[in-house]
């Protein structure tokens, strides 16, 4: 009797367990395939192709 005590215990704990990895596995997941993983920096000295202000917004110097 101890021991199927033992075993329904040992089986509770890796249930728990298991259930915490699913959820860190799900996060993760999320976090590497999500909005935020297309977000790049660019090398020094490399334009971005896709910025929201064109370069002349940026510059005050450039005259419209």
């Amino acid at each position: 009797m101890k021991i199927i005590q033992q075993q329904s215990a040992t089986i509770d704990s890796l249930t728990n367990a298991l259930a915490l990895l699913r959820e860190q596995v799900a996060y993760l997941t999320q976090k590497l395939s999500g909005k935020s993983s297309e977000k790049s920096v660019c090398p020094f000295g490399q334009l971005n192709l896709f910025e929201e202000e064109s370069p002349s917004e940026k510059d005050g110097d450039v005259p419209s």
